[in-house]
């Protein structure tokens, strides 16, 4: 029986292969239309380029779960995630990365073409001087359609662009730059070590490197902010009581020293009482100043103890070579998809209509 069942088997393969040898005249034309429009695909699309930067962040985690830590590492999970008190941790960077604001803020960074062409700010730089071609009309149709007959139909028109971009009244136009901008950033977190993997796609690989070490100086910004911000609140506070301390014991010192300097050789009961509550409130005074100048040390400290560190393990760099498919792969790919259609459709015809007839027999019944 299982002889019977592989001969069988031999039998339908031997029967395919005929199906598709037959068909191989059909199977090739079908492969070079396929090719010729990969190859109509890789002349019109242009080449991009990917910068990339890699950094390792400081954690503020907890220590008595490290070797609990190291343990759950090896297995992919992360046990300081949250431990560290802060709100904003290493997983959550891409989310800071794709907020609005944080996305808005970027258009104003100065960019510069490998050909020295273009120097201008990313918002002109998408709007004017992006290379395109007509595939982005194609991608772009849609949208530019749907745009059309909401301003068509619509009673309010939409204004003129504003020169400054409001995070929270864009327009239509600035919204598609913004998702296109959030398309191009790449943000991988590793869980069990932490490192950042930043990337940035971009048709001009000067500009790539331009913004991919933007956008991660401009996250180390947003996370030492965020992190020091208490910090630095409080410094400022005795920062400022220390300067009022300051000037109230000049003021006690220069007091005390006028008086004694005009009752030198008065022995008075009045002198020297005053004398001695001059000289209290002077005391007390430098102690007060010293306590303040303590603590704004110690404010100081907290904030350099708040303060992330960076460490870049690999530097953002113009890329040489294009991230994107060469055109050769584009058009073997292309075929290849149409050998794989066409021995489909060879091979399922007879099948499909088969099967078609048997519905349509029975629907007829």
């Amino acid at each position: 029986m299982e002889v019977k069942r592989k001969l069988i088997k031999e039998a339908d393969l031997l029967k395919m292969i005929g199906q598709i040898m037959d068909k191989w005249k059909f199977i090739f034309v079908v492969a070079m239309c396929f090719s010729l429009f990969g190859l109509l695909i890789a002349v019109s699309t242009v080449k991009e380029y990917t910068a990339e930067i890699v950094v390792a962040p400081e954690t503020s985690g907890p220590s008595g779960v490290s070797g609990l830590g190291a343990l759950a590492s090896m297995a992919g999970f992360n046990l300081n995630v949250g431990e560290s008190g802060d709100a904003i941790y290493p997983l959550l960077y891409p989310d800071v990365i794709s907020s609005l604001p944080f996305l808005t803020s970027l258009f104003d960074v100065r960019v510069a073409s490998i050909d020295g062409t273009v120097d201008t700010t990313y918002y002109a730089y998408l709007k004017h001087y992006r290379k395109k071609t007509w595939i982005d009309d194609v991608k772009l149709f849609p949208i530019k359609a749907k745009n059309w007959l909401i301003g068509f139909f619509s009673s309010s028109p939409e204004g003129p662009e504003s020169a400054v971009l409001d995070p929270y009244l864009l327009t239509k136009r600035q919204m598609n730059l913004v998702e296109n901008l959030n398309s191009a950033i790449g943000i991988f977190v590793d869980k069990k070590t932490d490192v950042i993997t930043l990337s940035f796609v971009d048709r001009d690989p000067r500009v790539a490197a331009a913004m991919v070490d933007t956008i991660m100086n401009r996250l180390q910004q947003e996370i030492t902010q965020y992190r020091t911000k208490k910090a630095i609140d409080d410094c400022l506070y005795i920062e400022r009581m220390y300067l009022e301390a300051k000037d109230s014991l000049d003021v006690s010192q220069q007091r005390y020293a006028d008086f004694v300097s005009c009752n030198r050789n008065v022995i008075n009961e009045y002198v020297i009482i005053e004398k001695e509550r001059l000289m209290a409130d002077k005391d007390l005074k430098t102690a007060l100043h010293t306590q303040w100048a303590q603590q704004l040390q110690l404010a100081r400290a907290k904030v350099q103890e708040k303060t992330p560190v960076f460490v870049t393990l690999k530097p953002a760099a113009v890329p040489a070579i294009p991230s994107s498919m060469g055109k050769m792969m584009k058009i073997m790919l292309y075929g290849f998809f149409g050998v794989v259609f066409a021995v489909a459709y060879v091979l399922l015809k007879a099948p499909i209509r088969s099967a078609w007839r048997k519905i349509r027999r029975k629907s007829e019944e």
